[in-house]
Formats: C-alpha cells, structure tokens, sequence
C-alpha cells in the first residue's frame, strides 16, 4: 500500500510516494515517487485516488507562531527604544534592504558601495549611472514607508503605490515611472504569464485591500507574505514589481507593529522557490520565509532595546 508524505526542507516542502511491504515480519518503505510541490501531490493523489496528508491550520507553523509572538510582546515592552538605538537601526536597515534589495534584481553594487552611495554620496567607478540611481531611489522610497508606517488610522491609496512606484524608477524610466504597464508581458525563467494589462487595476484594488487588512500577530506576517506574492504575481508595471512588494510587504508588517524584514540576496534560489510554490496555489513556503526573517529581525531589535 502506498501513502503520500510530507517532508520539510528549509521554509520548502516536498513529498514522497512511500510503499509500506512486509519483509521477514518487518515493515520496510520505499520511496516510488517524487513530488516538487503541492500542486503536483494533490494532482498525483487526485489520480491515483489516495489521500493527501492532512493539512495543517495556518500558513505558518504554531510553534514559530509562538516564538514570534513572545518577542514582539517583549520588543513592545521595551518601546520606545532609545532614540541612537533606532537610528542606527534605521540605517542599518536601509543600507541592507536597499543592497539586498536591489541585488536580487541583478545590480551590481556590493553592501560596501551600497553603504558609501547611501552614507556618502561617493561614485563608484565601473558601476552605471543607473545602478547608482536604484541604490538612492530604494533609500528615498523607504523613506516614504517609514512615513506611511506611522500613519496607522490612514488606509494606502493606490496614488501613493503609484507614488512610491515612481520614486523607485525616478530619473531611470521617466515613460513608466508610476505607471501600471499597458502591455502583457512575459518573465523569462519562470511558467508564469503575469495577467493582461487591462486586468491590472482591478486587480491591485485587491492587494491594496489585503494591504489594508488588520490583522495582526502571524496573521498578518501571513498577510504580508500573501501581499508580495499578489503583487510579484500581477506584475503590474514594466519594471520594479519586485522592488516594489517588498517593500510594500514590509508596510504591512510595520503597520502591524513588527520590524521590516530582509530578504537575502545570498536565499535568492530559495525566495524564488517560494514564489513557485505559491504560483501553484502553496502560500506555505513564503509565509514560512517572512516568517523565519522576522524573528531574526526580531532578535536584532530586541538586542539593540537591551
């Protein structure tokens, strides 16, 4: 008799097609099939009418739930952190995000030059005009996240979105600089076609609503998680859509009382994996990610509070 199981790997799940057979009077399992994701192991139970695993409540695990949500109790009990603590916080942060941010999308500064374009002003020789401008761009864009985070009572309008658009491409692509695209475009490395254009505005009317959203605690790192893959997902302008949600991802959780998050250049493969994952219908994986980045943003702000 064959079962399906589910093994983690990391923030990712796989499954096994396992066949129990008795040897010798001693239950041995081999291992038939390997399934890549959960769209593939619904589809192969579907046709070989065998029962899935049991899913479990949640996106993200209860166990991890509870952690995070201790150390945000503990991080509020320090608020309001010294004012040199959230400084250097702040600019920390922004160095790193906008590195890794802009990295992941193929620009070539390293955290070092990063740091002494952001810090500085320096030009750094061998590096285009335009990797330069992405760096001050992302810096001037989380500059009107962090102002928008403090407006809690305030809904985000699609003009500020469109706002923030602009602010990435600023002086890089005037023509579509907060504009959504007015063509279909097509993502090379990846079986996703991104909607037509026509679909787009309606479309980011519902993101911005799960933007909106006010849940808080795991639900809303879920939320932001869900956030990023919607907007990764339309694609809605010609160029930084990936730029765009995470920092709009970030908005959500610091509305919800958490610190911003990093996503890694160097867990590039492992992101990009987890947005296959939920292209196929699996919020798990990248729920899972948000969530193992916030609690070590967790850790640094608690250990810059003490």
């Amino acid at each position: 008799m064959s079962f399906v199981r589910e093994v983690h790997k990391g923030v990712l799940t796989y499954y096994l097609v396992v066949e129990n057979s008795r040897e010798d009077g001693k239950v041995r399992q081999k291992v038939l099939k390997y399934l890549k994701d959960r769209r593939a192991m619904l589809d192969y139970c579907m046709e070989q009418s065998i029962s899935p695993p049991e899913e479990k409540p949640g996106l993200i695990e209860p166990e991890e739930c509870e952690r995070i949500g201790k150390k945000l109790a503990e991080l509020n009990s320090l608020r309001p952190l010294p004012p040199a603590a959230l400084e250097s916080l702040r600019r920390k942060f922004e160095v790193e995000m906008t590195y890794n941010s802009n990295a992941i999308e193929g620009n070539r500064l390293t955290l070092r030059e990063t740091h002494l374009v952001l810090e500085r002003g320096i030009t750094i020789g061998g590096k285009s005009m335009k990797e330069h401008l992405e760096a001050t761009n992302h810096a001037d864009a989380l500059g009107m996240i962090e102002k928008l985070a403090g407006r809690r009572r305030e809904g985000i309008t699609e003009k500020q979105v469109l706002q923030l658009h602009a602010i990435i491409l600023d002086k890089i692509d005037a023509q579509n600089a907060g504009k959504y695209r007015q063509e279909q475009v097509f993502i090379t490395g990846t079986e996703h076609t991104p909607p037509k254009w026509q679909e787009v505005p309606g479309l980011m009317k519902d993101a911005i609503r799960e933007l909106n959203s006010k849940n808080g605690g795991c639900g809303a790192i879920e939320s932001a998680a869900k956030l990023h893959h919607e907007l990764v997902w339309i694609h809605p302008f010609t160029d930084g859509n990936g730029r765009l949600a995470r920092l709009l991802s970030n908005l959500r959780l610091m509305r919800a009382g958490f610190p911003p998050i990093i996503l890694e250049k160097r867990t590039r493969r492992t992101y990009y994996k987890t947005l296959e994952r939920a292209d196929g219908g699996d919020l798990r994986p990248i729920a899972r990610l948000f969530a193992r980045d916030e609690e070590k943003a967790l850790d640094l702000w608690l250990s810059a509070a003490k």
